[in-house]
């Protein structure tokens, strides 16, 4: 791996105070994501992740990465953390499930499934999000959006409600030009060309990346600096793994 990809994983995915955050966004209509999860250390959100099942959460490997189970929860149906409007639903982990080629140096494979320790019970505030059709891709121009609770800026102001801003999908081949031969298949790009600081930060790891109403991407790495239009924002692409996740749940 390179050493710009070094610096940026460096840069992005410290704990609680560094792992991925929105920024150039706004806040999200109060409950219009209720599938999203905020994935907590002493009640902080260090990272986010998408309810795809009553018992499961998808998100990024790299969020437990060195993180024991029994200190993580899993917070369904939140929006604003300082004042709520509504109860939200706490979970504990029954089991992490990692995928077996996870690279943590490459980011390659960067998708983790959690197990939570009972069934969320589905509320206009609660519920899950469709996955795409296995081996479907994005295709460049598409306009997604990507929300979390992670960094406002560089400089680490933190929001008490959920934040979500839109980005512009570009090809693997426009976003290997930046990243230097670290795109693969696995993964997807945003770039919006002309909005500097503007796309996912430090604490928005894990959170997902929704096209029309599927989870197309996994909040996965960014560049040096958060929104950097010189360095698009990289997701793990879903629809590579959904048989994988589907494998995943029916046995487990």
């Amino acid at each position: 791996m390179g050493h710009l990809l070094q610096l940026a994983v460096a840069l992005c995915y410290l704990p609680l105070s560094g792992a991925s955050r929105i920024v150039g966004g706004h806040e999200a209509r109060a409950h219009s994501r209720p599938y999203i999860a905020s994935l907590q250390l002493n009640r902080e959100s260090f990272c986010g992740g998408a309810l795809i099942h009553r018992k499961w959460v998808l998100t990024a490997a790299h969020c437990m990465d060195n993180t024991p189970l029994n200190n993580v929860r899993v917070v369904l149906g939140a929006h604003n953390f300082i004042a709520p409007d509504r109860p939200v639903q706490v979970f504990g982990i029954q089991k992490s499930v990692i995928h077996p080629e996870y690279n943590s140096e490459t980011f390659q494979n960067d998708i983790l499934l959690l197990k939570l320790n009972d069934s969320a019970i589905i509320t206009p505030s609660v519920r899950t999000v469709r996955l795409p059709r296995a081996g479907s891709d994005v295709a460049p121009g598409t306009n997604c959006s990507v929300a979390g609770w992670g960094f406002l800026s560089d400089s680490g102001t933190m929001p008490a409600a959920l934040m979500e801003t839109d980005v512009d999908m570009i090809s693997r081949m426009t976003c290997n030009t930046s990243w230097t031969g670290q795109i693969y298949e696995s993964m997807l790009c945003a770039a919006t060309p002309g909005a500097r600081s503007k796309g996912f930060c430090s604490g928005d790891s894990g959170g997902p990346l929704i096209c029309g109403r599927n989870v197309e991407g996994v909040v996965s790495f960014s560049g040096i600096f958060c929104g950097n239009p010189l360095y698009p924002d990289v997701y793990t692409r879903v629809s590579y793994f959904t048989e994988w996740v589907g494998r995943q749940i029916k046995r487990l």
